[in-house]
């Protein structure tokens, strides 16, 4: 085992990303790592119980050795074994987002000789993550142009508080591709694609948050989207509105959780002027894809290239974190502003 690399969890942005990202990259190179301060400057410091599940499930398919794994732990050290192949069921037990441990242990079981299949319970459609909708849509899309070949199912949907849902994910090998991944130029509008869904709600609120974003869309440039309304299965109420836009080397959305204080119409509209906004620019990806694509282009080991709209501090985190474990990854453009993501690619020693 090869010196472990040292990380401080309460640096760059602060929270579980930092801890996914090493999760990751040191099952994927091989190198240990020891993470101290984990989340500090949280309000609940320490590792939360979908931290854990990343944990222990990324343990799983590569007999990692562990320590300091349990809820509240402000430290921890991992060291990867191999990853191998097989039928993975892994349990929050909370509304802890499924999508961001599914985007942990995902990219690496694709390394492994044979297929895999993933359950993950918990919340699929809560705050500060990636929805189920979103992760089964754009992401999945944007890396299977690196070879991730990934195919989702959702058993139930899982709102916050109580999550209760349930999600599989069948992981195919990754199939090598012969170019690096660039996404600078997002190329012409191809299509709007939009999903409202809702689930245990008395008035047709999925409905309603549906044609509030298609009547801005349209008052605002004429733009028509194709739409899907559902009814979702869940154990508690909530809804959710995905807009996305489909260019010929570009994918860009947005999607938001409806909440009791605000009226489905207004969630709608928002979700529509978000989309508006990114039209007004010229990069290829939203901000949230661009930090969601960092791991995967560097599992895929060739590099690549993508622009956003906006450079947040995920995405300067998730670059630094990469080079830490010697895939060299740095962003450009202003915080806050257009810019991107280049990553380089993987030392063949690093698979070792």
């Amino acid at each position: 085992m090869s010196r472990l690399v040292s990380l401080d969890g309460g640096a760059g942005e602060g929270g579980g990303q930092i801890l996914r990202t090493a999760l990751t990259l040191s099952t994927v190179t091989g190198r240990g790592f020891e993470i101290t301060r984990i989340r500090a400057n949280r309000s609940r410091p320490g590792l939360r119980p979908q931290h854990v599940a990343a944990v222990r499930a990324m343990a799983m398919v590569c007999n990692a050795r562990v320590g300091g794994v349990f809820d509240g732990s402000p430290d921890l050290r991992y060291e990867p074994g191999p990853v191998t192949a097989g039928d993975f069921r892994f349990e929050i037990g909370t509304a802890g987002s499924t999508s961001l441990v599914l985007q942990t242990v995902v990219p690496a079981l694709a390394l492994a000789s044979a297929p895999s299949r993933v359950a993950v319970t918990g919340g699929t459609h809560v705050e500060a993550s990636p929805s189920f909708h979103y992760l089964a849509g754009p992401w999945a899309a944007a890396i299977e142009r690196l070879g991730f070949p990934l195919r989702f199912h959702l058993e139930r949907a899982g709102f916050y508080p109580p999550g209760g849902g349930e999600v599989r994910v069948e992981v195919e090998p990754l199939r090598p591709r012969a170019e690096a991944l660039s996404m600078e130029e997002r190329g012409p509008l191809l299509s709007i694609r939009g999903v409202s869904g809702a689930a245990r709600l008395k008035t047709p609120v999925a409905e309603r948050q549906r044609q509030a974003a298609a009547d801005r869309l349209w008052e605002e440039r004429r733009l028509e989207a194709a739409w899907e309304t559902v009814a979702l299965n869940a154990p508690s109420p909530g809804s959710f509105l995905m807009v996305e836009g489909i260019f010929e080397n570009g994918h860009a959305a947005f999607s938001l959780l409806g909440e009791r204080s605000q009226r489905p119409e207004a969630l709608g509209d928002r979700a529509a002027r978000m989309l508006l906004k990114f039209l007004e620019g010229e990069s290829a990806v939203d901000p949230f894809l661009a930090d969601q694509l960092a791991v995967p282009i560097a599992v895929a080991g060739l590099g690549g290239r993508v622009s956003t709209s906006a450079v947040t501090r995920h995405l300067e985190t998730v670059a630094e974190v990469l080079s830490a474990f010697g895939v060299p990854a740095r962003t450009w453009g202003r915080l806050a502003g257009p810019g991107g993501l280049e990553v380089d690619p993987r030392p063949p020693a690093a698979a070792d």
